[in-house]
């Protein structure tokens, strides 16, 4: 069974045909051999940019992707078989604790517009791994006014996924602009530092140390490098590189480690110059230069902040100094509370201009300046009625102009609500403060309704909560309706994720009660509107369909498997051939191959009869070594000698002979680009 999110790979097609004496072309046309024949059009997938693996080069963590690679390469006499993806994968397994990037892109098309991130975390993570994460992006947004939003396909078409690929931890710099871009945080990169660092390079940063000024700064000590990384210390040039005028900073979370890619953990790499005794290398905060120069590459605003506890008062700038305003002044708060929660908004003290001329104070339903207007406020009646934002964030606006009359602006104060009525197709509930510990002494009652004659899936992602044997302290409580009296369903505590909870109408009520001690980390949980997609015929599914939660998928009986358009079935492939003449196809021909695919033929000829392997079309990515999706053909068995390895779009010299058989291996991975292939036998 094929998971159809999986699928990278173009399609492969072999042709083959077994003929027992020499035959002419006449003889071979038939039914298969008219494939071979055949124009097929070459397929690329389009997730380039999620499989960092296939970069061109790597500086440290940094994918430098194939559109720079010639920039880069020219700017530093790299050379492209100087740093192959093997020597990279052993290089990064041995100093998988040392990964590195601080020296902001140059690039204006590389930043990502109004400072927003869209992110999607894939489903393989833990509960752990996405709180991680979600703790890492909430520190960037506290200290800085970039924003990490969950992604919607219809307003972000540009995003990050946290992923996890044979790189290990690894990122590109700033936006690609291609769609979906990965984030990799693989094994041993789990930690907040490391995170927190991978999501630096996202923003924008290349590692500190190549600044085009970094030898008045650092010296590198090049007889320690291990032989092959020494390309990791190249200083990049002014083209790639915008240090924005500040000072080079020793403490950036964007820092090599003295001894980083070195021949023995005592030998230093990287030192600073002239003696100074400083910590280079630090993977515990944002440094204030990090900060100074986050907010000066997408030149955040002077005025304003990032609020994200439970609850907060603040004001305008010199709302008692008394002082006429001299300029122009915009400032922007943003306030994010946890998933599911709402915000609530008062206004305490208002004193505009009553014309809304010189200024305003303008309240926004999500992140951004284009987010739903909640109101726009002027004057200084004071309202006793409270704003209520929909979701978990709320955008704050004051923006004034020179004026001869004293204005003192605005007082205000939020707190964040939980629970509400939730009348969505889907959705995510938190307890509050989530990944952080809940609060002490707070009841959450989520309200949930889907559309009529469906039901609500519960998914837990993450769940710790304090553990009782009845669920008497800390607890969540699901019942099958929308008030308490509603049929009970479940009460939850404990720290192992519970199992997915269904209602058997279109409503739930979640309850979450926490007590007065021992505060855990909380729940992460998403519901969908669940129906029975293989209730018609409507699915699609070629054999079998399986209904899931929120969803469904396709399986095949026993000797087949799912083309890689997730519905319809084929013959497995593989297998032994001792017919005369055959076609063989590589999986979902002529269509994209699935990755990580092995196919096996064996290919058996009678005594004194001898195969002829030739390949009459064949167009695999092309890699050096053919080291991801190839065909190697043996003359044999498998442990017989090699008669070749395949890649790329041409396939030459190979003329199989074998007085038996002939063993043929084709051999997918994270494809890229699209395969397909004919071969004749006979």
């Amino acid at each position: 069974m094929w998971d159809r999110r999986a699928v990278h790979g173009a399609p492969l097609l072999l042709l083959l045909l077994l003929l027992t004496t020499v035959l002419t072309r006449s003889d071979i046309v038939s039914r298969e051999s008219a494939l071979a024949w055949t124009w097929f059009p070459h397929l690329v997938s389009k997730d380039t940019d999620m499989d960092p693996a296939k970069a061109e080069i790597f500086e440290g963590d940094i994918i430098i992707d194939r559109s720079s690679h010639r920039n880069f390469s020219s700017a530093h006499g790299l050379r492209r078989n100087s740093i192959s993806r093997r020597r990279r994968k052993g290089s990064r397994k041995r100093h998988s604790r040392r990964r590195t990037g601080r020296a902001a892109t140059a690039r204006t098309d590389r930043l990502w517009p109004h400072a927003i991130i869209p992110y999607e975390i894939e489903a393989n993570f833990s509960g752990e791994h996405r709180a991680l994460f979600k703790q890492a992006m909430r520190y960037w947004e506290n200290e800085t006014c970039v924003q990490f939003v969950e992604r919607s396909p219809a307003q972000h078409p540009d995003y990050i996924v946290f992923t996890e690929r044979a790189c290990g931890c690894c990122s590109f710099v700033g936006r690609r602009g291609n769609g979906a871009q990965a984030i990799s945080i693989g094994k041993n990169c789990d930690k907040f530092g490391i995170v927190v660092h991978e999501l630096g390079h996202v923003v924008g940063f290349w590692h500190e140390h190549t600044r085009p000024d970094r030898d008045k700064h650092v010296q590198i000590i090049t007889r320690n490098i291990v032989a092959g990384q020494e390309y990791n210390f190249n200083k990049l040039t002014e083209e790639e590189v915008n240090s924005l005028g500040l000072n080079y900073d020793y403490e950036s979370i964007m820092h090599y480690a003295r001894n980083t890619f070195s021949r023995s953990t005592a030998l230093d790499t990287i030192l600073p110059i002239r003696g100074k005794v400083v910590e280079i290398g630090q993977r515990v905060r944002l440094s204030p230069g990090d900060i100074a120069q986050t907010n000066m590459l997408y030149k955040c605003p002077a005025c304003g902040r990032t609020y994200q506890e439970p609850s907060s008062f603040f004001q305008s700038p010199g709302y008692e100094s008394n002082r006429i305003s001299t300029s122009h002044q915009r400032c922007e708060w943003r306030i994010s509370a946890t998933q599911g929660e709402r915000i609530s908004f008062e206004i305490t003290g208002l004193d505009i201009d009553p014309n809304c001329d010189s200024g305003y104070l303008e309240i926004r339903d999500g992140y951004w300046n284009k987010s739903p207007l909640l109101g726009r406020f002027c004057g200084n009646r004071v309202t006793k009625e409270k704003i209520i934002s929909s979701g978990h964030r709320m955008f704050i606006i004051y923006h004034t102009l020179p004026s001869p009359i004293f204005y003192k602006g605005f007082q205000a104060r939020y707190e964040a609500l939980c629970g509400g009525l939730l009348e969505q197709a889907e959705g995510t509930i938190q307890s509050p403060n989530y990944p952080d510990e809940y609060r002490a002494n707070k009841e959450c009652i989520w309200k949930i309704t889907v559309a009529p004659g469906s039901q609500v899936a519960l998914t837990f992602q993450a769940f710790e909560v304090e553990f009782h044997d009845n669920c008497g302290y800390d607890f969540v409580e699901i019942r099958d309706g929308l008030d308490l009296h509603s049929t009970f369903l479940a009460r939850l505590c404990g720290y192992k994720i519970p199992e997915e909870v269904r209602s058997t109408s279109n409503h739930m009520l979640v309850r979450f009660f926490s007590d007065s001690s021992v505060l855990k980390m909380g729940f992460a949980a998403t519901f969908v509107t669940e129906v029975d997609e293989c209730a018609d015929d409507s699915h699609g599914c070629e054999q079998k369909c399986v209904n899931t939660i929120g969803g469904y998928r396709c399986e095949c009986a026993i000797g087949f498997e799912l083309h890689s358009d997730g519905k319809r079935c084929e013959d497995a492939c593989g297998g032994v051939l001792k017919g005369e003449r055959g076609v063989i196809t590589s999986p979902s021909f002529p269509d994209l191959y699935p990755s990580n695919k092995q196919c096996i033929w064996e290919i058996v000829a009678p005594p004194h009869y001898r195969i002829t392997l030739n390949f009459t079309s064949f167009d695999l990515e092309p890699e050096q070594d053919c080291a991801y999706d190839y065909v190697q053909v043996f003359d044999g068995f498998e442990t017989s000698p090699s008669l070749g390895k395949f890649c790329g779009n041409k396939v030459s010299g190979l003329e199989a002979f074998s007085v038996f058989s002939i063993f043929l291996i084709f051999l997918s991975r994270l494809s890229l680009i699209m395969v397909f292939a004919i071969s004749l036998y006979f």
